[in-house]
């Protein structure tokens, strides 16, 4: 295979012009997310040097996901995709036009936080489903694994770049300026949409509209496909406790490797820039690779990564460590995904692609909670370490419940 040809299989979905300006609005986008996340969680350790109730701004921003997610899918295949996607991205940018405020007039209490949290995940809790079922208007089918990869691939150049910026705006010009660069940064996503043609129409046609059947229809859906149903439960070990270092690295950066905003930021960049690697990875070669197996491995090495954290404070061991966990993370989710769009019809993409946002963003609560309330009583070196163990178990526990459930009975 020629280079031009792998080059050209790298950025296939490129050629699509819908694609190109929502990839490109969301570059900019992702990375003011990026430098305002990292910010909020330094911000709020900073404010409270509590690991817990650092813990629960993650639980107040992804518990809304729990309750509206399921509903948005049905929303997203009853109406207009870009629709949604516009009123999303304007609502998120008023939400942190309003963050920005308040930290600008030095009025930024606890509840204040809370709430502004709860708020975005209220507009995630529709943007996500409604995103991930307009990637296959955007491309189609054969170019669909790709446009993942590469949104993967935009999203973990934000991670990289983004609490870099953050940790140089931080220590040169204040918090503020984090904020209110995430707020400037919505403009250019909401023109990239508004350039969209495609206007992803709905896919669930009938006539009445019934919430409860259409819920009941997807997650029926969901259950009898053997393939979208074990996805879905590793989705909901892994999701549940590999995804958590916005609550952790902040309490590790400063505990264990007894620094300060700027390691913190650094820790944050190498673990973007290993989920970078893995979307690159994913965009040109991952796409062969066999999903029941890989997701399984994948979340084995997750675990075992993680485990490995608590027996060193080696600055470049701990920052390969970052780097690795970063990229098996999102080959994991990308594989995931992938699978899980190519194995649904578009009359439940909304709804199926719905759970997989539930599983994604809506088990963070959980984890969350759970890795606060470990570091606060026996400190940061134990957070990556007791979500690998959870997840080595938990991971161990599915394999073999699946296994017995698929090993059919033997007759004489």
């Amino acid at each position: 295979m020629s280079f031009k040809s792998t080059v050209g299989d790298v950025f296939s979905s490129l050629k699509h012009r819908d694609f190109r300006y929502f990839l490109s609005g969301q570059l900019l986008s992702l990375m003011g997310t990026m430098i305002q996340n990292t910010a909020l969680s330094w911000y709020v350790y900073k404010i409270t040097n509590s690991p817990f109730l650092l813990g629960l701004i993650s639980v107040f921003q992804y518990a809304p996901v729990l309750l509206i997610t399921l509903i948005a899918g049905v929303i997203a295949e009853r109406y207009p995709k870009r629709k949604i996607i516009l009123m999303t991205q304007f609502s998120y940018m008023i939400q942190s036009f309003i963050l920005t405020f308040v930290i600008y007039i030095g009025y930024s209490k606890y509840w204040i936080l809370a709430t502004l949290a709860v708020i975005n995940g209220i507009i995630t809790s529709l943007d996500m489903p409604t995103r991930q079922s307009f990637f296959i208007e955007l491309v189609g089918k054969k170019d669909l694994p790709n446009a993942i990869s590469l949104n993967s691939t935009v999203f973990n150049i934000s991670r990289i770049v983004g609490p870099a910026f953050a940790g140089i705006i931080m220590n040169k010009l204040g918090v503020f300026q984090c904020f209110l660069v995430n707020t400037i940064s919505f403009i250019p996503v909401i023109y990239g949409v508004f350039q969209i043609k495609a206007k992803g129409n709905p896919t669930l046609r009938t006539k009445n509209f019934n919430l409860i059947q259409d819920l009941k229809g997807g997650i029926m859906y969901t259950i009898n496909k053997k393939i979208l149903l074990s996805v879905m439960f590793m989705m909901a070990i892994v999701c549940t406790f590999a995804f958590n270092s916005n609550v952790i690295i902040p309490v590790f950066a400063k505990q264990v490797m007894n620094g300060g905003a700027k390691e913190y930021s650094i820790f944050l960049s190498l673990s973007g820039a290993g989920s970078f690697l893995g979307a690159i990875f994913m965009a040109g070669i991952g796409r062969g690779l066999r999903s029941k197996h890989f997701l399984i491995i994948n979340s084995f090495i997750l675990a075992i990564l993680q485990i490995v954290t608590l027996f060193t404070s080696s600055y470049l061991l701990v920052g390969m460590l970052f780097v690795c966990i970063g990229f098996f993370g999102l080959t994991f989710l990308n594989k995931a995904n992938a699978t899980l769009q190519f194995n649904t019809e578009d009359e439940y993409r909304g709804r199926v692609m719905s759970i997989y946002a539930l599983l994604n963003i809506g088990s963070t609560p959980f984890g969350s909670a759970f890795v606060g309330a470990v570091m606060e009583k026996f400190g940061g070196k134990f957070g990556f370490f007791s979500c690998g163990l959870m997840m080595f178990l938990f991971t161990i526990i599915t394999v073999f419940f699946v296994e017995l459930k698929n090993r059919k009975p033997r007759y004489n």
